[in-house]
């Protein structure tokens, strides 16, 4: 109860940055109002915790959730002053080149210094290490006196006195923090003294200094000339990219030549990486980011305007480059996910993005193309948009995404807006009266959003109305000229010269916004750019994307899939993955919620659902627990099904005229447990069926990485070790392991930590190997209730007395098949298994433990009266369960003897 009710104050403020001395620690300088707004006496330094507010939150897997350090009062300050060396250790936290127009954009909170139960350093170099082993007591004060503040991958040097005259600052003197438990960071004092365990950790080295600053810039007379004399064609061949771009930045040496114009400035092709956050939530839908060491390449400054298209379309755009190496950490242009997706006119389909890039004739001036008189803005059909419940709450985000700021937009682009629909409850009643649907209403820009977003809403820009520009200032080519008068390069925005004007709804794709919004996700989809086909995953995705294709609507292609495999396997999740990559809606529907009274109500409740995911179109349409449909709330005559299954193929058949009048269509979703439970006519409505199995070694292997992406490791874990020893879980299991391994940290944290809650937050929890070890202990007992769980054992032969006949049977039977598998290669047989018998204590589990533990493999076991019931039929039920759990433990790979003992 003290965490809900005793939460510590925050203010909130834009950071300012200083330069400390050299060596000096991390202090930050606060200004007296925020000093007074968190109710700090008048001391001479507080703990602080400063973090990004959540709707600007990044992953705690990429730096730290929050920075702890030292605050003192600076009287003089109107904001918060932290070092400047933060914007690049701490890029996630202190992005550079933010505007402080946006308002406060971080948090300062009062903290309780957490007492570190131990530190592991890293000497960088073997003077350090032989310094710190020489004087261990000289180290421990020279780690305290300067009231330095441990954080993880942190690097401190030590200036060490020599012969008590001077000081050495020599570099490499140098230790790198390599773990802290229980917390990632604190503020150190004489009252906290952390353990310093002796011993050097070999392979931590400074990282060496390549990247883009490391990079030769090329700057050559096409550079300089492009400054100034630059010429711009519009048009190019189709299906044919212009100046002979390649990929990876490449260009060839040709001269593309358009009405007798020459291009100054050939293009360059690299690949575009949506970006995961927002980074400027004003200059992001126009803006791309790059290494330092491109900008000689491109042809433009840091702050330039390029002129950017995909490489297979025509659509040219404005784009302002700029240099952030803390962003574009690989090669390529970082772009947002909505920017790449208004690219493209087949947006979803093509997933290996290739954009092209070329100088702007404005340089680093704003673009002289038109202000827009007037623009027109439809809804795009999904569960949210069509829903009156919801209107007041994306037509107010709309109205924020354009006040006060100036945007650059163009017909045909799709705008991606967040809603928080709890606000709905909360602050507005809304009656049918009120809807406005069928009408017109100009949108005044007066109205701010509220609330973190849970869901996304989608818009299209259907028309621009523009004046023609008389003069485009310095510009003089004509294809320039031409271009920015009929909107090519698209139009200014304006919200007090720009009339806007929302109506209709539009039916198209839409770009993946939900991670680049910070919209909470049950698990983040794989990054795979093209996944395996021989996955259920991807074998979702080719069936839809086949469905997607402009002429699949010739040929009346009804895609109706079943998802068939055991509870929690990852079937709902996998098409949600499917829905994102292509950019179409989801729509989920539990059947067990459509089963009425009467099957009259059944068949009205499911026709209205297929009604709603016609009108949302491209979509999905998840109807999850098919099996419910063979249940009844009528007596059925022997041998006779329900008549859902006639209504359901009616329903399918049904959405062919919305494909035809939309152009988009709607792709059947069912997911059972086992077909088996499914009645024959509703299995017969679905074409194709995908059956999802408990994933492998590798599978949960990306399944952990992916329910992890938003977790803190501390060095000491595998997620390699963790994939072996969680053999036979499925994906919901995995993702329940990881949920007690957090509440395991979490409670470790706080029973050694005598700090309060918050403070431990703050300062990081990490998850160890230990938390990960008790965590699958308690999963492992949970299973075992029922049916069991396999594991890999931890029993020697040096435990077995005796029994060495036994032993060498045994071995002879399942090792030697193991070690020589080229002696069964020519068909000779091998046994399928080894019976022990014998009076109960002579050992016979043990040493099937001990073979599991030699040969590596998973062990299982089950006792005969455990699958014993009394009801007829579950019995056999529970064999053919125990069996199939065993053949979901064994690897994917290597022979089949390699599956279990037990």
């Amino acid at each position: 109860m003290p965490f809900l009710f005793q939460r510590p104050h925050a203010a909130y403020a834009y950071p300012a940055f200083h330069d400390p001395p050299a060596l000096a620690p991390d202090v930050a300088r606060v200004p007296e109002h925020v000093w007074n707004a968190l109710r700090l006496p008048a001391q001479e330094r507080v703990a602080l915790a400063i973090a990004r507010n959540a709707g600007d939150s990044t992953d705690s897997a990429s730096g730290l959730p929050s920075i702890t350090c030292w605050g003192v009062l600076d009287r003089d300050l109107k904001d918060v002053s932290v070092p400047r060396r933060w914007q690049i250790e701490y890029p996630k936290i202190f992005p550079s080149g933010e505007a402080s127009t946006a308002g406060p954009t971080h948090s300062v909170t009062a903290v309780q210094p957490v007492v570190l139960s131990e530190v592991i350093f890293a000497a960088l170099s073997d003077e350090a290490y032989a310094c710190a082993s020489a004087d261990t007591d000289t180290f421990e004060e020279w780690l305290l006196a300067g009231d330095l503040v441990f954080r993880e991958e942190a690097t401190y040097t030590w200036a060490r006195e020599v012969d008590g005259s001077s000081v050495s600052l020599s570099p490499s003197l140098q230790y790198k923090l390599v773990m802290a438990a229980p917390v990632r960071q604190e503020a150190t004092s004489e009252d906290n003294i952390p353990t310093i365990p002796d011993g050097d950790l070999d392979g931590q080295l400074e990282p060496d200094a390549s990247g883009s600053e490391a990079g030769e810039f090329e700057i050559g007379e096409d550079f300089l000339a492009g400054s100034v004399l630059r010429t711009l064609s519009l048009t190019s061949p189709p299906g044919t990219p212009p100046n002979g771009a390649l990929p990876n930045g490449v260009t060839s040496g040709a001269t593309h030549t358009n009405t007798g114009l020459h291009l100054a400035q050939p293009e360059r092709t690299y690949k575009a990486h949506p970006l995961q956050r927002h980074i400027s939530a004003c200059e992001d839908e126009c803006a791309v980011y790059v290494r330092t060491s491109e900008l000689s390449r491109i042809g433009v400054l840091d702050g330039d305007w390029a002129v950017i298209r995909s490489d297979k379309e025509t659509n040219f755009r404005l784009a302002r480059v700029h240099a952030r190496d803390d962003v574009a950490t690989n090669a390529g242009l970082y772009l947002s996910p909505q920017l790449v997706h208004n690219l493209q006119s087949q947006a979803g389909l093509n997933w290996n993005h290739d954009i092209c890039i070329r100088p702007s004739p404005f340089g680093s001036r704003r673009p002289t193309i038109p202000t827009a008189k007037t623009v027109t803005i439809a809804r795009v059909a999904s569960a949210f948009s069509t829903d009156r419940t919801y209107q007041p709450l994306f037509l107010q985000a709309l109205q924020s995404y354009f006040k006060d700021t100036t945007r650059l937009v163009k017909q045909g682009d799709v705008i991606a807006v967040g809603i928080n629909t709890d606000d709905v409850l909360r602050r507005y009643n809304v009656s049918e009266e009120e809807d406005t649907e069928e009408g017109q209403e100009d949108l005044d820009l007066d109205i701010n959003p509220s609330g973190e977003h849970n869901e996304l809403v989608y818009f299209l820009i259907t028309n621009v109305e523009h004046s023609v520009p008389s003069r485009l200032g310095d510009v003089s080519s004509p294809d320039m000229y031409v271009g920015a008068t009929v909107g090519e390069l698209g139009c200014w925005v304006d919200p007090s010269a720009t009339r806007m004007v929302q109506t209709g709804i539009e039916h198209s794709r839409v770009p993946d916004m939900a991670r680049y919004l910070s919209i909470t996700q049950r698990v983040l989809p794989p990054e795979d750019v093209i996944p395996d086909q021989d996955t259920a995953f991807g074998k979702l995705l080719a069936l839809a994307s086949a469905a997607l294709n402009r002429r699949a609507v010739d040929y009346h292609l009804q895609l109706s899939i079943l998802l068939q495999g055991p509870r929690g396997c990852g079937k709902a999740t996998t098409a949600t993955w499917v829905a994102q990559r292509l950019g179409i809606h989801l729509l989920e529907v539990d059947c067990y919620d459509v089963i009425g009274d009467t099957d009259a109500k059944t068949e009205g409740t499911l026709q209205a659902r297929f009604e709603r995911a016609a009108s949302c179109s491209p979509c999905i349409l998840l109807l999850r627990h098919i099996d419910a449909f063979a249940q009844s709330t009528q007596a059925l005559e022997p041998g006779k099904e329900p008549a859902v299954g006639e209504v359901l193929r009616d329903c399918i058949a049904g959405l062919q005229p919305s494909w035809n009048l939309t152009g988009f269509p709607v792709l059947l979703f069912g997911t059972t447990d086992s077909h088996e439970r499914v009645p024959p006519k509703i299995l017969s409505c679905f074409k194709h069926e995908v059956v999802f199995e408990a994933p492998g070694e590798t599978e949960r292997h990306a399944i952990l990485l992916s329910a992890l992406a938003n977790c803190t490791l501390a060095p000491d874990v595998s997620v390699k070790d963790l994939a072996v020893q969680t053999a036979a879980l499925v994906a919901a299991d995995l993702v329940d392991l990881v949920n007690r391994a957090k509440a395991a940290a979490i409670q470790r944290s706080l029973d050694t930590s005598s700090s309060d809650a918050y403070s431990v937050f703050y300062s990081g929890v990490p998850l160890t190997a230990a938390d990960f070890d008790l965590a699958l202990g308690k999963a492992r007992a949970s299973y075992s209730e029922s049916i069991g769980a396999p594991k890999i054992p931890s029993v020697s032969w040096d435990d077995v007395g005796g029994l060495a006949h036994v032993k060498a049977d045994i071995l002879d039977t399942i090792h030697l098949p193991l070690e020589h598998p080229e002696l069964f290669a020519d068909g000779l047989k091998q046994r399928s298994g080894v019976l022990l018998y014998g009076p109960p204590g002579t050992g016979k589990t043990l040493i099937a433990k001990a073979v599991a533990t030699s040969c590596a493999l998973n062990f299982f076991s089950v006792k005969g009266p455990e699958l014993l019931n009394m009801y007829i039929g579950e019995s056999e039920a529970n064999v053919r369960r125990v069996f199939q759990r065993a053949r979901d433990a064994r690897p994917r790979h290597g022979p089949d003897r390699q599956s279990i003992a037990g």
